[in-house]
């Protein structure tokens, strides 16, 4: 892992956005520092690339608490022609407390036939 904390986190997405032929794309920040505050940002950036089919996004090991997911999964649901989305998420503090609206942005991802989720080791509990 590095120390990035995500601090320009959004504006990398936002970059990423800019690229409007890109079909697929995969990103691994693991074991790092982000706490998700530019967490929907990035998503939102994402979400300009129109054409993404695949997106794969790796999270785990960060201090990410789940307050911007919802943000995060509405942007990356605007790919409308996304049908390969998996997210890692294991490693961080995301508690039940988000995961509705981050299941409502997936639920708009209508072109899905294939999903992975992966939030192991977190702080969810069946409320």
């Amino acid at each position: 892992g590095n120390q990035i904390t995500g601090e320009h986190l959004g504006t990398f997405g936002e970059g990423i956005g800019g690229c409007t032929q890109l079909t697929s794309l995969v990103l691994s920040f693991t074991n790092n520092q982000i706490t998700g505050e530019r967490l929907g940002t990035f998503g939102e950036g994402i979400g300009r690339c129109a054409k993404l089919a695949s997106l794969v996004l790796d999270f785990r090991g960060n201090q990410i608490t789940g307050e911007h997911l919802g943000t995060f999964v509405e942007g990356i649901g605007r790919c409308a022609q996304l049908t390969k989305l998996e997210l890692g998420f294991g490693g961080n503090q995301i508690t039940s407390e988000h995961l509705g609206t981050f299941g409502e942005g997936i639920g708009r991802c209508a072109q899905l036939t294939s999903l992975v989720l992966g939030f192991t080791r977190n702080q969810i509990t069946g409320e």
